[in-house]
């Protein structure tokens, strides 16, 4: 059966829907809800919004995937707008104990929110990485892998104009940090979380998000909206969204059965700063040789042996398989596998 075309005009002007940062959403703000295949348009410029289609995933694949993610999600206060308000107030940057403003923001409230695969530099660890996840838990990341590879297949058939800009970029990165044959870099995994309105950052802008949530117990909501116009998407075990996430959204409350009751969204993406890492290695000497002030963004540049050696975007591999960075006093072995 052929997915439902859908062409809505928008109900909130760009104006009213930013005023809609950081708001927690209720069943009211979903005007339209689609539990049925469907592609999804804005009636005014004719650019899709998004495409559903339910239960494409093979079981397996999906309790594959939640019996390996479900501990990933791990309480954080590391979330921006999607985090929600209090007192009026998205987030803020937090305070150090010497006076100084913290280039890391804070939430409004802790979430319980995770990330697998692989991270781009960030002011406080400035090289490219193995997640933590990744790190103690890869042989649960390999289990996962089935389904990371079956959405970006199904992405590819959906959205090929997308999906060949991000799979092009994904194929120019060193391969060290790209999930293997696939146009991602990382996974988000959220754990019972009401997002509140926001909008995707850091991953490629000329991407689509693409949405799993794989449900244990019975509860009501947690509805996808756009909130521009009004459209939102339920989603059950075993279907797939693809979505443009640079779209104000957010959920409407998940309302469960009882305390058991899990509900674990995926959210597959390619962080658009991976394409500035070099290989394992190559970051690895950056982590161990960088010195206070150098950049955090940009081509990497590393000077070893008295030589200048710069990352085109290659995807030369790193000779070892197991690699050490010491941080903090503590030895951390980042372990590629193949």
């Amino acid at each position: 059966m052929k997915p439902k075309i859908l062409k809505l005009k928008p109900i909130l002007s760009v104006e009213e829907s930013d005023k809609m940062a950081g708001v927690l959403l209720q069943k009211s703000d979903c005007k339209i809800l689609i539990d049925f295949d469907a592609d999804v348009y804005d009636a005014e410029s004719g650019k899709c919004i998004a495409k559903f289609r339910k239960k494409v995933i093979p079981p397996h694949i999906q309790l594959a995937a939640f019996n390996s993610l479900n501990i990933a999600a791990k309480t954080s206060m590391n979330r921006g707008t999607s985090g929600g308000k209090v007192d009026g107030k998205v987030n803020e940057y937090k305070i150090r104990s010497n006076g100084k403003v913290s280039k890391t923001s804070e939430a409004a409230q802790p979430v319980d929110s995770g990330i697998v695969g692989y991270f781009d530099r960030n002011p406080r660890m400035p090289f490219c990485r193995l997640t933590a996840f990744n790190q103690q838990h890869f042989e649960k990341f390999k289990k996962a892998y089935p389904i990371i590879k079956f959405v970006d297949k199904t992405y590819q058939q959906l959205m090929p104009e997308h999906y060949a800009r991000q799979r092009s970029i994904a194929d120019k990165t060193s391969q060290d940090f790209v999930i293997k044959d696939t146009s991602f870099t990382t996974v988000t995994v959220n754990k019972n979380w009401q997002t509140a309105v926001h909008k995707d950052k850091g991953d490629f802008a000329d991407g689509f998000g693409n949405l799993v949530a794989l449900r244990k117990g019975k509860y009501l909501g947690g509805y996808f909206v756009v909130v521009r116009w009004g459209v939102g998407f339920d989603l059950q075990n075993g279907d797939l969204l693809l979505v443009d996430v640079h779209q104000w959204h957010g959920n409407t409350p998940i309302i469960k059965d009882n305390k058991k009751v899990i509900r674990l969204s995926l959210v597959m993406y390619y962080r658009e700063q991976m394409k500035n890492c070099g290989t394992m290695a190559q970051e690895l000497d950056r982590a161990k040789n960088r010195k206070k002030g150098d950049p955090v963004k940009g081509k990497l540049t590393i000077e070893k042996h008295g030589k200048e050696t710069k990352h085109q975007g290659s995807n030369k591999k790193a000779n070892n398989k197991t690699s050490v960075v010491k941080r903090r006093g503590v030895d951390k072995k980042d372990i590629r596998k193949k």
